[in-house]
């Protein structure tokens, strides 16, 4: 049988950032920066690629706080103009999404720039499991009057990594499926069962999701899942909470796999 086995998304990069190359029209506390920066990397449904999508969004505020000048001048509110200014400009979203040689620069853009503004930009790279590529992710906010008010750039090594696993018997977080039939899930525990070379490996997933009444669940499966890391070394973040695993039940007693391992 197989089984697709779902985890989330996880979000490599998310941060409301004020970067400290704002200029000085932001700075001066007439505005506020406030965007955000989402990377998420998937497996294609081939198994045999790597979907990587960066997001950048937000809007700039405009404060224009009242300052007391006095009993003669009383409250003044000296960011009027630049709010005016601001009214008018624009901004432009640039996002570099890159895996290994796929992916390039892409720009959105003039838009208007206090009000809300995403972009997405999603690619698909063709990738061999146990093999490394490198990762850019970098997303920026350009005003045309202020000049850059978000950057925020990420370089990574992501790879498809592969595993086999064994079962410990140990079950939790058991439940029916809805529907006409009865049927049962559980959380399967499980240890890796790979050659003394490649033990132990970049990927080690426990628990997994697999069905357990009517059909027993497997002793041994297969799973492949993108993987990532910010160095050439170090250990790997894969599966649950990175992206969606995909794992596949072994009948018989199967021999120890050959899995991949990159220190």
């Amino acid at each position: 049988m197989k089984q697709r086995i779902f985890g989330f998304v996880f979000v490599a990069a998310c941060w409301l950032s004020f970067p400290r190359n704002a200029s000085a029209t932001l700075d001066s506390g007439c505005f506020a920066a406030h965007y955000s920066s989402y990377t998420s990397t998937d497996l294609g449904s081939d198994h045999a690629s790597l979907i990587q999508t960066v997001q950048v969004s937000g809007y700039t505020e405009a404060l224009n706080p009242a300052v007391y000048m006095g009993p003669q001048l009383g409250w003044q509110y000296p960011c009027t103009n630049q709010t005016n200014q601001m009214q008018s400009s624009t901004h432009t979203s640039n996002i570099r999404n890159v895996v290994g040689s796929t992916g390039g620069n892409y720009s959105q853009g003039p838009t208007p720039a206090l009000s809300y503004n995403n972009y997405v930009v999603s690619i698909t790279a063709p990738a061999t499991h146990g093999t490394i590529y490198s990762s850019e992710t970098n997303t920026e906010v350009i005003c045309q009057v202020a000049g850059s008010i978000f950057l925020w750039p990420i370089w990574s090594y992501i790879e498809i990594a592969y595993t086999r696993e064994q079962s410990t018997g140990v079950t939790s977080n058991c439940y029916w499926l809805t529907g006409p039939l009865a049927i049962m899930d559980c959380s399967i525990a499980s240890e890796t069962f790979c050659t003394p070379a490649s033990t132990p490996p970049d990927m080690h997933i426990s628990p997994t999701e697999w069905q357990v009444y009517p059909i027993p669940p497997p002793s041994f499966w297969d799973t492949i899942a993108p993987c990532g890391r910010l160095s050439t070394s170090g250990s790997w973040h894969c599966g649950h909470g990175f992206s969606t695993p995909y794992s596949v039940a072994i009948g018989a007693t199967p021999q120890p796999g050959f899995c991949d391992r990159n220190p």
